[in-house]
């Protein structure tokens, strides 16, 4: 079994908020179709429940840009 962290920087308006635990659902529904598989007797689709979101990390980015006003 291995574990990933994925990282991604999401751009919002200023009167919009993100929810993490929506995205979340989101993510694990989308891991839950690609590793889903056919059972051959009854035909009904079930995915691997080993592969799953084990949690989040979410705060708003805090990171300042720069943009030079001219050449140095």
């Amino acid at each position: 079994m291995k574990t990933a962290t994925f990282t991604v920087r999401i751009q919002i308006e200023e009167d919009q908020d993100i929810n993490p635990l929506y995205l979340s659902e989101e993510l694990q529904a989308s891991i839950n179709s690609m590793y889903s598989y056919v059972d051959s007797e009854t035909g009904e689709r079930s995915a691997n429940l080993d592969n799953r979101i084990l949690g989040y990390k979410f705060k708003y980015d805090s990171f300042v840009p720069f943009i030079a006003k001219e050449e140095y």
